[in-house]
């Protein structure tokens, strides 16, 4: 099989957005019917020919062909299978204030059941059990656990992967500088054509083609995922988390982000 590119994350950074994009493009092929595969780190078991055919199987000639899978920027397992099997695959990823990031990771996991799902969502993993298996709330942890010394997990799960330049030097061990294309959610944020265009010219692929939901909200939280309602006791928390790691970015990326701090 081909695989040309992979968009490997972060999740909350407008990646389901860039998807639709890429389902519009004549040049791309993504999976039409998932946006979330993780196949090299919760199915690799499974096989490369399992991975064809469960989400290439339409794949019609377009120029290049690939998927998005957030989970593999945070795993050196999934970074050393896909560097074992695809070692010359395109990267991208789009980086966002990890203190926001973080929030409305937790809110779109603590409001989970009440946001609309869309055909190619990648839903909420608790419908792997039946119905009436199901637990009545999953995910309502507040996020100020991560503060505790036993909530570790949370801190696992909400702040760790917003360390992005331990997780981005991580990459360039198993994948070279030019393979590798990082983006911000701040440049989107201010020019969604530019922001396009250069992913395009990046993965080779007509720059100049725009997509209709160019503009869209896709893929919204609800109203009351709104980072601002942090208390400032948890906001400093999270800032402290993220100093160090944010200082080395600038220096990897050679960007100024003091308004991340």
């Amino acid at each position: 099989m081909r695989l040309d590119y992979l968009h490997i994350g972060m999740a909350k950074t407008a990646s389901t957005w860039l998807y639709r994009v890429y389902l519009e493009h004549p040049e791309i092929f993504t999976p039409p019917e998932s946006d979330n595969p993780n196949f090299f780190l919760n199915h690799y078991h499974r096989g490369l020919d399992w991975y064809e055919q469960q989400y290439f199987s339409t794949y019609n000639k377009e120029k290049i062909a690939g998927e998005f899978s957030n989970s593999y920027l945070v795993s050196e397992v999934a970074l050393q299978r896909i560097a074992r099997h695809f070692p010359d695959v395109r990267l991208t990823c789009i980086l966002r204030n990890p203190t926001e990031r973080a929030y409305l990771h937790w809110a779109h996991a603590y409001y989970k059941g009440r946001r609309l799902i869309t055909p190619t969502d990648s839903g909420n993993p608790i419908h792997i059990l039946p119905e009436s298996d199901r637990p009545l709330q999953p995910f309502q942890i507040p996020l100020e656990a991560v503060q505790h010394p036993n909530g570790w997990v949370y801190c696992r799960m909400f702040l760790e992967p917003g360390l992005y330049a331990f997780h981005l030097n991580r990459v360039l061990r198993y994948f070279s500088p030019d393979q590798f294309h990082i983006t911000l959610y701040d440049d989107l944020q201010a020019d969604p054509k530019a922001f396009l265009s250069n992913i395009f010219s990046f993965l080779g692929i007509d720059p100049a083609f725009r997509p209709d939901c160019l503009h869209a909200d896709v893929n919204p939280d609800v109203p009351e995922a709104d980072p601002t309602s942090m208390s400032d006791d948890l906001r400093k928390h999270i800032r402290g988390f993220y100093a160090q790691d944010i200082a080395k970015l600038e220096a990897l990326l050679q960007r100024d982000l003091s308004a991340w701090k």
